[in-house]
This record gives C-alpha cells, structure tokens and sequence, in this order.
C-alpha cells in the first residue's frame, strides 16, 4: 500500500469515528531520520503528514505517513497532553506552550527497509491561535529484530485544528 491510499484509508476512517472526538487535526511538516546499528537504512530526509483525534482535552490518537526519499514511514501513537502541572504554567501558561509524551508503533517500507516495533517520545505544540501550532517531535524507536537496533526522528510540523 502505497503512503497515498494510506493516507486515503485513515481520512476515511476518521469520517467514522464516534460522537465522543473533541476535536480532530492535521499536520504537515519535515521529518528527519537516523539509524542506529547494522541496517541498510540510512539518514533521510521527507515529508510528514499527521491525522489525530482528541478523546479528551489530554489524550489523543494519531497517525502518521512520512515519505523519506524513497521510504515510506509509518506511524501510530497515542499522546498524553501534560495539562495542569503548574510549573509549565507558570513558565510558558498554556495559553501558547502544550508539551506532551508520545507513544506507539511504527514501521518502514520502501528501499532498505527494517522492522521497527514500539516507539516513544516527546514533543511540544505552540499554539499560534485557537486552530494554528507549530509543532516538534522527538521519538526513539527500538528494532524488533535489532536491525536497525534504534531508529530516532525529530519533525517540525504546521498543525491544523478542526
């Protein structure tokens, strides 16, 4: 399945999902990778793209399709907003600055592939108004059959709230 008909396949999903989604969004950016232990991957450079749903103001799904020149990544994770700690609202106020943990799955296809599992994260969104964030991602993954033994990505992105 090409990272097209993927994308296709999960925006007609989230056409489906229930009553219970505050809120969905979209995200497009540039991501980054670099490979750690004996793998045929490489360092690469693409593009990302991001469909989430929120379930509650500090919980939501998402799921990602990174085309990086000629390998297609893909993602899935939930992230846990950290709402209410008061040391971020004093420093930032949640007006603007939202920091959140990520984690999930993910996997590559394309030339010089590797099965990566399970994935973790962090990351910040700064709200430029009610509907517009920048966004970064930092996420580690850890290969299943260690190879490639670790995977890391970072992505800057432009989000989009519905």
């Amino acid at each position: 399945m090409t990272g097209k008909k993927l994308v296709f396949a999960i925006i007609s999903l989230a056409a489906f999902i229930s009553p219970a989604v505050e809120e969905v969004y979209v995200d497009g950016g540039a991501m980054s990778i670099f490979v750690q232990g004996g793998s045929k991957m490489r360092h690469r450079v693409g593009g990302v793209a991001k469909l989430g749903v929120y379930f509650s103001p500090d919980i939501a799904a998402e799921f990602g399709v990174g085309e990086l020149e000629g390998q297609t990544s893909l993602a899935a994770k939930a992230l846990w907003h950290l709402h209410g700690w008061e040391e971020f609202n004093l420093l930032f106020g949640y007006e603007r600055f939202d920091p959140f943990l990520a984690i999930g799955a993910r996997g590559f296809l394309g030339d010089g592939a590797g099965d990566v599992g399970p994935l973790c994260g962090l990351g910040a969104l700064y709200y430029l108004s009610d509907s517009w964030a920048l966004r970064f991602d930092a996420d580690a993954s850890v290969g299943l059959d260690n190879t490639p033994s670790g995977i890391y990505s970072v992505a800057l992105s432009l989000r989009y709230s519905f």
